[in-house]
């Protein structure tokens, strides 16, 4: 969790200052249209702030699994374990696959 914060935090950061920074510099060395420049870098600062706010209400929505009623981790281990399910009927699916091509390559020889 914290690790997703700071990833989070970080994009918005570089969101936020960074792509103004970089319309700045090309508007200045590189003679970047002036206009687009600050249109792109509203626009980021936009993004950026949309992004905050979208980061900052999924960030306050997650619980800690200490305080989950027993049946909610019971309804969270049957959706763990249909996940785990669902990914073995998949490496199934993948090995018959990869054996109907192995079959099809030899017919095509």
């Amino acid at each position: 969790m914290v690790r997703t914060s700071f990833l989070t935090a970080l994009c918005i950061i570089l969101i936020g200052f960074g792509v103004p920074t970089v319309c700045i510099y090309f508007s200045v060395f590189y003679g970047f249209n002036v206009i687009v420049a600050g249109l792109i870098a509203l626009l980021s600062l936009i993004v950026a702030g949309i992004l905050a706010i979208i980061g900052i209400a999924i960030g306050s929505e997650e619980v800690p699994s200490e305080t989950l009623k027993l049946s909610e981790r019971e309804k969270l281990n049957l959706l763990r374990a249909h996940q785990r399910a669902t990914l073995e009927e998949l490496d199934d699916i993948i090995e018959v696959l990869r054996e109907i091509k192995d079959v099809l390559k030899s017919a095509q020889e």
